[in-house]
């Protein structure tokens, strides 16, 4: 789920928040800044179906992104077929 009020995606799990992967959004870059799983939730997978999630979304809206966040970072870098919703350049 995309909360945008909080600015973060949110991975539920039994009425509880399993991870999440918070945002900022900067004119057409959404860059993703930190991915947290709760110590009870590792290892289930769910920073992976998180960043998919999120990465799918942003190609859904044909916006680009930067990782910042290490996870996105390294996932994006083991599923190359995201590359391409990279942007040019850090909008810091």
């Amino acid at each position: 789920t995309d909360n945008a009020a909080q600015r973060r995606y949110e991975l539920h799990d039994a009425g509880e928040i399993g991870g999440r992967l918070e945002y900022e959004d900067h004119r057409d870059v959404r860059v993703f800044t930190h991915t947290r799983v709760p110590g009870e939730h590792e290892g289930k997978g769910y920073g992976s179906r998180l960043a998919k999630a999120a990465l799918d979304d942003m190609r859904r809206r044909n916006r680009r992104i930067v990782a910042r966040c290490e996870f996105i970072d390294a996932w994006i870098r083991r599923h190359p077929e995201y590359e391409d919703l990279r942007a040019k350049a850090d909008p810091r």
